[in-house]
């Protein structure tokens, strides 16, 4: 999901939201703008976030091996990614 804030500053864009929606269809995913100010589609950023991660399939396993000795942090290091 890519978030677009401080939709409620229009004269003062960084980026336009025709560019947003561009650079989201490009990673191939979803666009959302808010506000965090008025509050504009901040609740709605949240639930669309759960219902996506509700969808997504999420494997703790590396490589395909279960590992019963592996701690929390091996099994889910490299499975995140921050932009």
């Amino acid at each position: 999901m890519l978030v677009g804030n401080k939709s409620d500053e229009i004269s003062q864009r960084e980026v336009e939201q025709n560019q947003g929606e561009a650079q989201a269809k490009l990673w191939k995913c979803a666009f959302m703008e808010t506000s965090a100010k008025t509050n504009h589609n901040v609740t709605e950023l949240f639930q669309e976030l759960l219902s996506l991660e509700k969808k997504r399939d999420m494997s703790l396993s590396i490589d395909g091996k279960r590992g019963g000795k592996q701690t929390r942090a091996d099994k889910l290091k490299g499975k995140c990614s921050v932009m």
